[in-house]
């Protein structure tokens, strides 16, 4: 009796864990977003850094600024700039 119930334990622990090919999956699936996201900031950082001072003045950025903007994008450069202002006030 015990050992049917130490059995049936374990054969549900062992199915409720994913196997070795949903890890391997999840892994692939990790390296392939790291990949993509690298490639994307080499793109930017290359693109960005072909353009003219005068060009990434009028975009907004500095030539300091590129790898920061190609790593983080543009959501925390200038945090409380519209804080607290209507971006459309109303007539």
């Amino acid at each position: 009796m015990l050992q049917a119930v130490l059995t049936q334990a374990l054969d549900k622990a062992e199915r409720s864990q994913p196997g070795i090919g949903f890890r391997m999956m999840v892994w692939g699936a990790g390296l392939w977003v790291s990949y993509q996201k690298r490639r994307r900031y080499r793109y930017t950082v290359g693109t960005l850094g072909a353009l003219d001072d005068r060009t990434l003045h009028d975009i907004g950025l500095h030539r300091s600024e590129i790898e920061s903007y190609a790593s983080r994008g543009d959501a925390d450069r200038f945090p409380n700039r519209f804080k607290g202002h209507q971006h459309f006030p109303r007539g």
